[in-house]
């Protein structure tokens, strides 16, 4: 048993009074007008367990009646009775939580690998296109709802206002909607993968969810151990737009010659587009820890950030640009890629000068590096935008 050493949401004492009170009391609360002192036990994980003080039935109905759900019982005592919460700050957060731009990570291995097929065969579905974004958007909003959910287990989430399980209050609610929205994906993924004839690519996309659940889901939570960025890179880049190349190409290019490798068929083009990609989606992931780094190491959460610091992070996210910049000029010189990808791409570059002007001169003030991973995702949605665009160039001066 240990005494409260840090704030408790009251919600915990309220339902826990209101169930107990034919039990041994928890707390025994004696009335201040300034503040209510308590002296409350509780067992070493801070969960609300009867301790021991005894106590009388009287408490109980002090404790309701001074405390509410939305209070916060603080480590000498005082409580702290939070403000209603407006409704225009509840629809920031919320827009905040739903995050609607970071579901592009899902949509863009889909329409880019369209494209490509469609320039590299003539071949075009467009509704079954589509179905692959309903698909990917779900298990994108998986992987959101249940990070909430692990966020919140380990503690990282526990300054984020903006959390699904901290709007809602609700985490057994909140997993049980991501495990919903995982299951209706994949569900429509795998049937529209029923056609193709290439087993490997099942293989592929059922790898990138796993990475998905790697990142952060129990017992493995790789990205504690700093691993979140190359799972990131691995699952959208490689993994996810490769497999939706192979399966938006006509069944008979897709399938492989006798004795042949299963990736015979995927062809360098498409292979240079799933490492675009993989490295636009990253950094992403990356710069959306500038910003909680002092969380992330409180927690033991070893991002590369944690580990290199906002100076070094933000030197890395330059360099990084620099390298996805050059790299689609070398593969459109090459002939690899479409020379009009690369000149389609220099539209975004304005949004990544932007983001990593801001990571440098703002790298002693974490505060001020909150937006970068809205920047972020609005140069990954612009890049990989123009590589599609590109491509879509490229068909019509062919056609």
């Amino acid at each position: 048993m240990g005494i409260l050493l840090a704030p408790i949401p009251a919600r915990c004492l309220v339902n826990y009074a209101s169930s107990q009170q034919k039990q041994s009391p928890i707390t025994r609360i004696v009335p201040n007008p300034a503040r209510l002192l308590t002296h409350i036990k509780f067992n070493n994980n801070l969960r609300c367990n009867a301790a021991s003080t005894p106590g009388n039935p009287s408490d109980f109905r002090a404790l309701r009646e001074v405390l509410t759900p939305d209070g916060v019982i603080e480590p000498d005592g005082t409580v702290t009775k939070q403000a209603p919460r407006d409704p225009e700050e509840l629809r920031r957060l919320w827009k905040a939580a739903i995050k609607a731009p970071m579901y592009s990570v899902g949509i863009a291995p889909v329409i880019v690998s369209a494209m490509a097929a469609w320039v590299d065969t003539g071949f075009l579905d467009p509704v079954r296109t589509l179905g692959f974004c309903v698909a990917a958007v779900a298990i994108i909003a998986w992987l959101n709802l249940s990070n909430d959910v692990f966020d919140s287990t380990t503690g990282v989430d526990k300054t984020k206002p903006e959390s699904v399980v901290n709007l809602t209050g609700s985490r057994t609610g909140v997993l049980v909607l991501a495990v919903g929205l995982l299951l209706g994906g994949s569900g429509l993924l795998f049937s529209l993968l029923s056609t193709v004839p290439n087993v490997l690519v099942p293989k592929m996309l059922y790898a990138a969810i796993c990475c998905g659940y790697l990142y952060q889901g129990p017992p493995f939570r790789w990205s504690y151990l700093g691993l979140g960025e190359p799972l990131c890179f691995l699952a959208f880049g490689p993994l996810a737009t490769s497999a939706f190349y192979l399966a938006q190409i006509p069944p008979a290019l897709a399938t492989p010659a006798a004795g042949a490798s299963a990736l015979s068929v995927l062809p360098t083009s498409a292979i240079a587009l799933s490492i675009l990609i993989g490295i636009s989606t990253t950094v992403i992931l990356f710069c959306s820890h500038f910003h909680q780094i002092a969380g992330d190491k409180a927690n033991g959460k070893m991002s590369p950030l944690v580990r290199m610091g906002t100076k070094q992070g933000a030197a890395t996210l330059k360099v990084t640009i620099g390298f996805t910049y050059a790299l689609t000029l070398v593969l459109s010189l090459f002939g690899v890629l479409p020379f009009a990808v690369w000149t389609s791409s220099m539209v975004a570059y304005g949004f990544a000068a932007e983001m990593v002007k801001l990571a440098e001169t703002n790298a002693d003030d974490p505060e001020a590096l909150r937006p970068l991973k809205f920047m972020a995702t609005k140069w990954h949605i612009g890049y990989t935008g123009m590589l599609a665009l590109g491509l879509l160039v490229r068909k019509m001066m062919i056609s």
